[in-house]
C-alpha cells in the first residue's frame, strides 16, 4: 500500500470519528474559538501607552556587585539555582569562581 492511500485511509478514519463524536469536535474548535476571541477583545479595550525613551541601565561587572554591599560581607551568601542538572551546576560553579565563592551541592555558598 503506498504512502498516499496510508493518507487517505488516515483522513478517513478520522473523519467518521470526528463525525461519531460531534459534541467532542465541536468543543475542540469552539473553545479555542472563544478564547481567541476573548484575547482579541481584551487587545481592543487594553489602552496603549507609547513610551517615547524607555529606561536603560548602565553595565556593570558581575565582580562589582559584592562590593556594594561591604556591610553584608560578613554573613553568609548564598546562589540559589535550578534545576539541578549538570549544565547548571558548571554554569553556577564558574560564577561562584569568578564570584570568589565555593559551591555547595545544590547552592553556591561563601562564608
Amino acid at each position: 500500500m503506498g504512502h498516499l492511500a496510508q493518507f487517505r485511509l488516515l483522513l478517513w478514519k478520522n473523519y467518521l470519528l470526528q463525525r461519531r463524536n460531534v459534541l467532542v469536535t465541536c468543543l475542540e474548535v469552539g473553545i479555542p474559538t472563544v478564547f481567541a476571541l476573548i484575547l482579541i477583545l481584551v487587545r481592543q479595550r487594553v489602552e496603549c501607552n507609547r513610551i517615547a525613551s524607555p529606561t536603560t541601565w548602565n553595565e556593570f561587572a558581575v565582580n562589582e556587585t559584592f562590593g556594594k554591599f561591604d556591610w553584608m560581607s560578613e554573613g553568609l551568601w548564598q546562589i540559589y539555582f535550578t534545576p539541578n542538572s549538570t549544565s547548571t551546576r558548571l554554569v553556577m560553579q564558574s560564577a561562584a569562581k569568578q564570584l570568589n565563592r565555593s559551591c555547595a551541592r545544590h547552592s553556591c555558598i561563601s562564608g
